[in-house]
């Protein structure tokens, strides 16, 4: 095919559409199409509609997308592929198919909106709207139709803080509208299911919650490895140690006192007993059991009865200041531990939560493991006796037995999500506060307290780094193969720059076809820089941050750079990353934060590729680039988080000041895959030939070493590895297909439906009829909290109360998932829950019903329209011309086949009814696979045509569903016809999205024709077949057609399936036709049963390591194990 100047800028899917065009006409023996071939083509895809005006239409719109030279329609009768290719780059299919759909558009117009509204703004200082400002602007945009009264509504509605002024922020906000997936606050990758009561018993979740813990960087710090190993050679490992002791004092002297107000707030004698026995023990007053044990340790029990830890504790300093021959104790700054002090006072405002999370996960848990890395590293160094070291060996013993009593205290208070969230808040919270106290400790070890921060050394010299063309060593050698590995990536792409400098990479990457560049640097000077160049493109965004806090750092200044919000946001923005030289200057522990951003902010599939320097150049300086290294050319894995202060050349003779934070090969790779990326290449930079031919004495110097690393990684495509488990949204999350045999769509009565057992009945009663005579609704429900057990008895676990509902769910969420995808649920007793006499009450005991069978079956997602919808006519016709904004469900008109959720940035797994009274006429259920629909689509139809179906289509924007009006100014504003014609411009996505045996489906022919009206488009011709010929397939493939009765629930798989319902009456002497609407996150649950969601291979590598060292502190042998006085290589001497 020889393509046009048009087609030469196409995606690659129309691309490939425009090629199968060419061969259908060859197929049919034709070079162009005219109205004879395309009846032809019609009949070789079955198409069954009227075809009346059909050819006309097609024309018409082809020709007046094709110009002729005078700038006037084609009046053409054929359409040749040039034609199809010009077709294919308007702005009703290129806008949206070629990266385009981002939301920059959308955000720009906004901005020329604000800085119209914005009349008295005086160069770039006046950065609000006041209240006149606005409401002329409102009035001017909205007309006549809204008074001044609405304007004044808005502009408070806009104006979030209260200040008087609204930001270009609030504006965005404002007027946007986008969608915000509520999250818990958890790590991302903590599953959010493991907060429900009813999906994971409060055991799963404790193992959960352990298992994060132990394989947290507060257990497997590289310094507590380096400790133990004596890495740092004798001395200077007993003198961290004795830093550490010094330090830690500060940190542990409250114990006592904390346990005893934990007493304190419990309600369970026994639960007190269990830590008045470990107060007991941390007064010096042990069991005969335990000072057996002391003995069998080789520690005489005389000296550990009736001596407090603290004593013990004081003593193990004094011994260790005495071999090391100076204290710290006095000398310990503030900050050291005081993050663990903060954290520590913050866990006790929280009460009972917060001191059980402290003591438990924060404390008993993991000292074993940390108290076991310095017993080693001291008798290595130090070669002290069992007695001298009683205190860490107590612990390493004994804490065990301690975690294993307090464990079921922990287990006995999570029973509701909320204290669930408490347990994750607080124990992050203090594992995080250990981790700080870590890298302090290596930082005054490595004295870093002397180095500049990264942003002033940058500052200082932010105009010699400035540059148009290669200029310093890396230039040549390292961002070349940058280069080289984002080449096939970077077309069209949306690129995040982190540690952007002085955007010579940022300008680099535009120039190589970036559609987008966003650039975050934490030097002020650098960025100025960036943001004055006057090669600076119009897409390129330069903000300062911390690439460290990068994630929230984007939220905040989300306006600066047109980057739009909303759970779209929180599974992925970015096509492709870079970090070019930035790990160099940020610890291991910084590095890991900013790896979980990026994985968090890239796109299934996208590409992160960083550079850094070559561990090898940390012992190896030239003239052209090095390091002040350690001294010690034989030093390695001691070296970990030591900040040197380096130089760079440049080609005409300049040296810039670098740094390089050591760290070893093994932490780049553990950063990436622990964080979810696939290793795609890896190349060790050196100096080239070229570079040698080009300039010897620059390049000579160095030539030979590895002097940098590069290496690429992918986000995967598809995996439950979900990017964001801490969120109920599944956007990345593309489920597997499920296709109907035969014997599903014969068998409907046997293959979908299932009867509730009686035991499953029995407990939904039983449930629902307390929590009505109670008074609570089901938006106030919380089942882990408000459902006692028949005797009242409160500590009975969630689980218990519903064993056979929990079973009963599972199995449906299987069918779900794996099966049929579709479930219709009979046999709820109505007449139990009050039956039609009590019309009233049933609606609201089934409804709890409902909700409860519901939430065993995944999670109800309530961030849209509450945790249930009330599906009853309002006697509005969704159909209507005249209405705006109504939701199908408030209506009795017909709704054709569709999935729920019109908006881009939010999914949902499941959708479920429950009938609570059914229709007197009419309101028939249809159930449709869409799986085995687009199998036959893929057979019946070319490929250009299919492409309809797989592109991205505008649809609707629904804000309430409740009609015009009903949401005030602010929303009006945001519906104004202009605004809202760009909000659905980018409200696009296909129909299909397809990737091998898995799949999404999400339609509504009505939004997307309402949403073509409303950007002011017309429905191409082609899509309108295309969903002819869907909606007909999807008819012939209806297995399900009828009424639901009262008391039936359907769950559907809302990406495999199709749904639709007829045009329904009700009768005025008759209860209307109710139902209620649950829409359900499952995939998340199911990875949560399937998988360890926190269990990675390199995370149990290092806990193995940690583990081992654990064992060797309680093995005999070690006492006489002690490094050679003389050796300071990190090499132990036995």
């Amino acid at each position: 095919m020889l393509l046009t100047a048009a087609a030469q800028h196409l995606s690659s899917n129309a691309t490939s559409s425009l090629k199968d065009f060419e061969m259908q006409l060859g197929f049919l023996g034709r070079d162009v199409l005219d109205e004879k071939a395309f009846n032809a083509l019609l009949d070789n895809i079955g198409y069954r509609r009227s075809r009346e005006g059909l050819w006309d239409s097609f024309l018409a719109e082809v020709n007046s997308i094709t110009k002729n030279d005078g700038g006037e329609a084609s009046s053409s009768s054929f359409i040749t592929v040039a034609d199809m290719a010009k077709v294919y780059a308007s702005d009703t299919y290129h806008l949206l198919d070629n990266g385009k759909d981002s939301g920059d558009a959308l955000m720009e117009y906004v901005d020329k909106l604000f800085d119209k509204a914005n009349t008295n703004m005086q160069g770039q200082d006046d950065t609000e709207l006041d209240k006149d400002e606005f409401c002329s602007f409102f009035r001017e945009l909205m007309g006549d139709n809204y008074s001044d009264e609405a304007a004044y509504e808005a502009f408070d509605a806009i104006d979030v803080d209260g200040s008087g002024g609204i930001t270009l922020a609030e504006f965005k906000e404002g007027v946007l509208k986008s969608n915000k997936n509520k999250t818990s606050g958890l790590p991302s990758t903590f599953n959010y299911n493991l907060l429900s009561p009813t999906l994971t018993s409060a055991d799963d979740f404790v193992k959960a919650l352990e298992r994060h813990t132990k394989n947290h960087r507060a257990v497997t710090h590289h310094l507590l490895e380096n400790i133990a190993c004596a890495s740092f050679g004798r001395k200077q490992t007993a003198d961290i140690i004795l830093l550490f002791l010094s330090a830690y004092s500060k940190f542990n002297s409250g114990f006592v006192e904390r346990v005893q107000k934990l007493i304190y707030l419990l309600d369970d004698a026994k639960e007190r007993e269990v830590l008045r026995e470990n107060v007991r023990e941390e007064m010096g007053f042990y069991s005969e059991e335990t000072l057996e044990e002391c003995e069998m340790l080789g520690i005489p029990r005389e000296s550990v009865e009736n001596i407090t830890h603290h004593q013990l504790f004081r003593e193990l300093v004094n011994t260790v200041e005495k071999k090391v021959k100076c204290s710290y104790i006095d000398f310990i700054p503030d900050d050291l531990s005081g993050e663990m002090v903060k954290a520590q006072k913050e866990c006790v405002a929280k009460g009972k939560i917060g001191l059980l999370a402290s003591l438990y996960f924060g404390s008993e848990l993991i000292v074993p493991s940390i108290y076991s890395a310095l017993l080693v590293g001291l008798r290595l160094c130090l070669n002290l006796s069992r007695e001298e070291t009683r205190f860490l060996l107590l612990h390493v013993s004994m804490d065990g037995d301690h975690a294993d009593n307090i464990r079921d205290i922990i287990v006995s208070h999570c029973k509701t999500a909320e204290d669930r969230i408490e347990f994750v808040k607080c124990t992050e919270l203090i594992i995080n506060a250990r981790v700080s106290f870590y890298d302090k400790l290596g930082s005054i070890q490595n004295l870093q307290n002397v180095h500049d921060k990264a942003s002033n050394l940058y500052d200082k010299q932010a105009s010699k780094w400035s540059r148009d063309k290669p200029r310093c060593l890396s230039d040549f050698t390292g961002r070349p193969v940058v280069y080289d590995f984002i080449s096939e990536n970077i077309n069209g792409a949306t690129v995040l720059d982190v540690g952007c400098g002085e955007g010579f990479v940022s300008r680099k990457m535009t120039e190589m076809g970036a559609a987008k560049v966003v650039g975050i640097d934490v030097s002020p000077g650098m960025i100025d820089c960036a943001k004055s160049h006057e090669k600076k493109g119009r897409n390129e965004y330069f903000l300062v941050g911390d690439a460290a806090g990068l994630k929230q750092q984007l939220i905040a200044k989300s306006a600066e750079c047109n980057l739009m919000l909303g759970a779209n946001f929180d599974v992925g923005s970015f096509d492709l990353s870079v970090a070019v030289f930035l790990f160099n200057y940020m610890s291991i522990t910084a590095m890991n934060q900013t790896f979980e951003d990026v994985h968090a902010l890239l796109k299934p599939g996208g590409h992160f590729v960083f550079s850094v320097p070559h561990p090898f150049m940390a012992s190896h300086s030239s003239a052209a680039f090095g390091f002040q290294g350690s001294g010690n050319e034989s030093a390695y894995f001691s070296m970990r988080d030591k900040c040197m202060e380096g130089h760079i050349g440049t080609i005409d003779g300049e040296k810039l000041n670098v740094r390089m934070h050591f760290k070893t090969i093994e932490d780049y790779i553990n950063a990436a895959t622990s964080h979810g990326f696939e290793i795609i290449d890896f190349t060790e930079a050196r100096v080239r030939a070229e570079d040698m031919v080009s300039n010897v004495p620059f390049f000579s110097s160095v030539n030979g070493y590895p002097l940098h690393m590069v290496i690429k990684l992918r986000k995967p495509m598809s995996t439950n590895d979900s990017a964001s488990l801490g969120s109920m949204n599944t956007l990345d999350l593309l489920p597997i297909k499920l296709n109907w045999p035969r014997t599903v769509t014969n068998n409907v009565e046997n293959s979908l439906v299932m009867l509730i057992p009686t035991d499953v009945n029995t407990e939904l009663i039983a449930a629902s009829l307390q929590v009505y005579e109670k008074g609570i609704s089901v938006d106030d429900l919380d089942i882990g909290n408000d459902i006692d057990s028949p005797r009242k008895a409160r500590s009975r676990k969630v689980r218990d109360l519903f064993s056979a509902t929990n079973e009963f769910g599972k199995s449906i969420r299987s069918r779900l998932l794996h099966e049929t995808g579709a479930v219709i649920v009979k046999g709820l007793d109505m007449t139990a829950l009050g039956g039609v006499e009590q019309l009233d009450k049933m609606t609201v005991c089934s409804k709890i019903a409902y909700f409860i069978l519901s939430e065993h079956i995944g999670t109800v997602d309530a961030t849209a329209r509450g945790k249930l919808f009330d599906v009853k006519s309002a006697n509005m016709d969704a159909m209507s011309k005249s209405n705006d904004n109504v939701l199908f469900s408030v209506s009795d008109t017909e709704a054709g086949w569709h999935t729920d959720g019109a908006s881009k940035d939010r999914v949902y797994d499941v959708v479920s009814l429950l009938c609570i009274s059914p229709a007197s006429e009419g309101g028939k259920f249809r159930i449709s696979n869409a799986c085995d629909v687009y199998d036959e689509l893929n057979r019946a139809l070319p490929k250009f045509l299919l492409y309809e179906l797989t592109r991205p289509i505008p649809r609707d924007i629904l804000e309430n569903g409740g009609g015009k009006g009903t949401d005030g100014a602010a929303t009006a504003l945001s519906r104004s016809a202009a605004i809202l014609a760009m909000r659905i411009k980018y409200n696009s996505y296909p129909i299909y999205v397809v990737e091998g045996d898995r799949m999404r489906f999400r339609y509504m022919r009505h939004w997307i024709e309402t949403g073509h009206e409303k950007t002011f488009w017309k429905v191409p011709t082609l899509l309108k077949i295309a969903m002819d010929v869907l909606d007909d397939h999807l008819d012939d493939a209806c297995c399900f057609h009828q009424a639901l009765e009262r008391g039936d629930m359907i769950f559907a798989n809302n990406a495999m399936l199709a749904h639709a319902r007829d045009q329904f009456k009700n009768d005025p002497d008759a209860p209307p036709r109710h139902k209620v609407r649950a829409w359900i996150q499952v995939q998340k649950a199911a990875i949560l049963h399937d998988e360890n969601s926190f269990a990675t291979t390199n995370k149990n590598k290092k806990l193995s390591r940690m583990d081992s060292i654990n064992s060797l502190a309680r093995t005999e042998s070690m006492t006489n194990m002690v490094l050679d006085e003389s050796n300071q290589s990190g090499v132990p001497t036995w």
